[in-house]
């Protein structure tokens, strides 16, 4: 009997996983379990708009946008909740390699951080280099009690500034295939897919990249 209660437990558990986050992410995270991984990506451009209205890069009363040290991406580490196994080492070692972390604090709070990269992309995913004015966007985060007050967009846009202010206006990142949040959201930016790729690790003996489609690119 109580083998099956476990049973019966644990497939609830896998049903109310499928529904609140998926079925392409337990499918994954069941395949990760026995060394496979299988990642559906989307590599995507932004380009930095003409102007940047005031009101997409002002902060809600009390809230207060800044470039993080080493101080922060030590707290940083410890609240991320999507899923991917980030180190404070490896945060450190990012932002030595020369990376940037962006971020807001509301108080002494730090609720939310970007990160961007000028050399190349950081993603094991998919490698590129980036060219003199362009920059790599990555692992951006909104804690859940501030979500709501565009906080967001907002970061997205204050990243924009600090990046047209180095010359950089071109700007790439990468959104997994089953992430339709981050895609909506890019979408509202103007952000253009460029191809459709598919990594694959096997056991941890083999590894491959494969582009699967190219999009047509506006402007060619």
């Amino acid at each position: 009997m109580a083998a099956r209660r476990s049973l019966a437990k644990r497939l609830t558990g896998l049903w109310d996983t499928t529904r609140t986050r998926g079925a392409q992410v337990v499918i994954r995270q069941l395949l990760r379990r026995v060394g496979i991984r299988a990642i559906p990506f989307y590599y995507v451009r932004e380009l930095l708009p003409a102007e940047i209205p005031a009101a997409l890069t002002t902060l809600p009363e009390g809230f207060l946008f800044e470039e993080f040290g080493e101080n922060e991406v030590e707290v940083i580490a410890s609240f991320r909740e999507h899923g991917d196994e980030v180190s404070a080492p490896g945060l450190l070692d990012n932002l030595r390699r020369g990376n940037r972390c962006l971020g807001i604090r509301r108080g002494e709070e730090i609720v939310a951080f970007t990160w961007c990269a000028l050399d190349a992309s950081r993603s094991e995913l998919y490698a590129s280099v980036m060219q003199p004015n362009e920059a790599y966007l990555f692992n951006m985060y909104v804690k859940p009690s501030v979500r709501g007050h565009n906080i967001a967009a907002i970061l997205r846009y204050k990243n924009y500034e600090v990046l047209r202010s180095l010359g950089r206006d071109t700007f790439y990142s990468i959104t997994q295939a089953s992430n339709k949040a981050s895609w909506r959201f890019k979408q509202k930016l103007g952000a253009e897919k460029l191809l459709l790729g598919l990594y694959l690790s096997l056991f941890g003996r083999f590894e491959g990249r494969w582009i699967l489609r190219r999009y047509p690119v506006r402007g060619t």
